[in-house]
């Protein structure tokens, strides 16, 4: 008799999507399968998975000799992949946590999976949490390899944007300062139950070993981002000015000293840009009128 699906499983156990939690599942046996061939996984890697639902992905995880913790917020949802993971693949190793990814630290999850060497992350991310998932990996990142996110299209697109392009923004800044992102995948909206309005993508995020860029600090490069794309219909001297509470004097002189006209958009500058206008108002007023001489 051939394995019951995720769709399956879920309809005997009466559990229905939670559209306040974001919960779409991944019923389509081909897209984890192609996923997971592509990932290259020795037998034994350790794998934390984020949102792990019904097991999608776990099941071919452990079915590939993968060690698994799945964290699944959802109680009902972490039982019945705790009930499937017996029935289907008793011989592999999964820690199960019925919990809120977001409360927990990465070292506190790898406990349950000991011997040493990097970890890999994973999962089919909700999209009313993927920003906060993703600022926890970014914290954590110095204790993976990569991790491997499913992501709403869209917002993938923002992730991976270039300087001048329209999907360009803050996000996309934040992501190339922690990592190198690529696309591993697309994934059509019928791949899912209930099926979105959107379509989806997974990306590979890979931690830069050194920061790619020189900056006073992580928060410093933040808050100039974040003012520079605050107003994004301004110039990005007037927004910097507005957003930092800085004399236009200062901004003026900061903005020549990282080579960026002061009547630029945000959305022009390359993270290195980014990067010397932080060190430039960093460095303080005087510092900034003297590279505007």
């Amino acid at each position: 008799m051939a394995p019951r699906g995720t769709a399956q499983w879920l309809r005997e156990a009466g559990i229905r999507p939670r559209k306040a939690w974001g919960q779409n599942f991944l019923i389509n046996p081909r897209i984890a399968t192609r996923l997971i061939e592509g990932w290259n996984l020795a037998p034994g890697a350790r794998v934390c998975e984020i949102g792990a639902g019904a097991g999608s992905l776990t099941l071919p995880l452990l079915a590939r000799g993968a060690r698994v913790v799945a964290v699944e917020r959802d109680a009902a949802l972490a039982e019945l992949l705790q009930r499937r993971a017996r029935e289907e693949c008793p011989a592999g190793e999964l820690h199960v946590l019925a919990a809120d990814i977001l409360e927990m630290e990465l070292p506190m999850l790898l406990e349950t999976l000991p011997d040493a060497g990097a970890c890999v992350l994973v999962g089919n991310l909700p999209y009313a949490i993927t920003t906060p998932i993703l600022e926890w990996a970014g914290r954590g990142r110095a204790g993976y390899a990569w991790a491997s996110f499913m992501v709403q299209r869209e917002y993938g697109e923002r992730l991976t944007a270039a300087p001048g392009s329209a999907a360009y923004g803050s996000l996309s800044v934040w992501a190339a300062y922690r990592f190198a992102l690529r696309r591993e995948l697309s994934v059509g909206a019928a791949n899912f139950w209930p099926r979105p309005k959107v379509e989806s993508v997974v990306l590979r995020l890979t931690p830069h070993g050194r920061p790619p860029v020189v900056v006073p600090g992580e928060e410093a490069l933040e808050r100039v981002v974040r003012a520079a794309f605050g107003q994004r219909r301004k110039m990005i001297g007037g927004a910097l000015a507005h957003g930092l509470r800085l004399p236009r004097a200062r901004v003026d002189g900061a903005l020549a000293a990282a080579g960026i006209e002061p009547r630029q958009r945000a959305e022009t500058c390359s993270l290195e840009q980014f990067a010397a206008l932080t060190r430039a108002l960093e460095a303080g007023p005087h510092a900034a009128a003297r590279g505007a001489c």
